[in-house]
């Protein structure tokens, strides 16, 4: 599975490096990455504008609502809410949707909440085999992660987003004390974190990110009592790269380091990407 993954993630990362190439030249829009309509919903307080549909291809994911793999279709509805779903993540028998709500919008300050969940039925991955589908058979896992992000943009340059988020977690059926995809995915964990972000924008279609996941505490439920974890195995750093191709056609890719990635995709340094169109 990991291999066919890798293989997927370098042909569209391909595309993805071929598609930078051409962002170079501005793009002839009266807009930029910090206006309502380009500005990046991750990590941030932003929603999508009213009538606006985005669709989100990606791979190698660090999130539990985009590990392996994502096709993200999410709608603005106005007044600050968005509705967004992974169908790549259902077509294996994690059903998911994330709601967003972008509350306060003053010029030197927003603030927006997100709430999501996630049921993952283990009978239903049918991807996977062996003693890891004999194991994920056994349980079915509820996820139900809850944050509050503040957004400002210091300057014409520089955003900063610091977000805190709180994941409920629970595990149905009998797993003993071995640890599962959902463990690995960060869907069969409860955990409070910080996760701020800094924005710098050297061009009007260009965005670099920095990123980290700070968590406060982190538990893995258990039959006989939860599991801690220690911040040492939790914590997560990233970079990225954000650029605007054409009118609507945004691309990302991103380094992540973590214990996540080791035991997601056997490497602690590792790469992902996605593709975003809004229309």
């Amino acid at each position: 599975m990991r291999s066919t993954l890798r293989s997927a993630s370098l042909a569209l990362l391909g595309v993805t490096v071929a598609l930078s190439a051409n962002a170079a030249e501005p793009v002839s829009a009266a807009s930029d990455l910090q206006s309502p309509s380009d500005v990046s919903t991750r990590g941030s307080a932003y929603s999508l504008p009213g009538g606006t549909w985005a669709f989100d291809l990606g791979a190698l994911g660090a999130g539990a609502g985009d590990a392996f793999a994502k096709l993200g279709v999410a709608y603005g509805f106005g007044a600050g809410v968005q509705l967004e779903l992974n169908v790549a993540h259902a077509s294996v028998g994690l059903l998911n949707a994330t709601a967003r709500w972008h509350f306060i919008d003053t010029r030197y300050f927003d603030l927006g909440a997100r709430v999501g969940f996630w049921y993952g039925r283990g009978q239903w991955f049918w991807i996977l085999s062996g003693v890891t589908k004999d194991l994920v058979s056994k349980v079915d896992v509820i996820n139900v992660p809850v944050s509050l992000t503040a957004s400002t943009q210091l300057s014409r340059f520089v955003e900063l987003d610091l977000g805190v988020e709180y994941s409920y977690s629970t595990l149905l059926g009998s797993l003993g004390n071995e640890d599962s995809i959902f463990v690995d995915m960060q869907l069969g964990m409860s955990r409070l974190a910080l996760n701020p972000v800094l924005r710098f924008f050297p061009t009007d279609s260009t965005a670099i990110e920095l990123g980290a996941a700070l968590p406060i505490f982190t538990t893995i439920p258990r039959e006989r009592g939860d599991i801690d974890r220690p911040f040492s195995e939790t914590w997560a750093a990233e970079i990225g790269l954000r650029s605007r191709f054409a009118r609507g056609l945004f691309g990302s890719l991103r380094f992540h380091y973590g214990k996540t990635g080791e035991e997601l995709y056997g490497a602690r340094l590792y790469p992902s990407f996605d593709v975003e169109y809004r229309l």
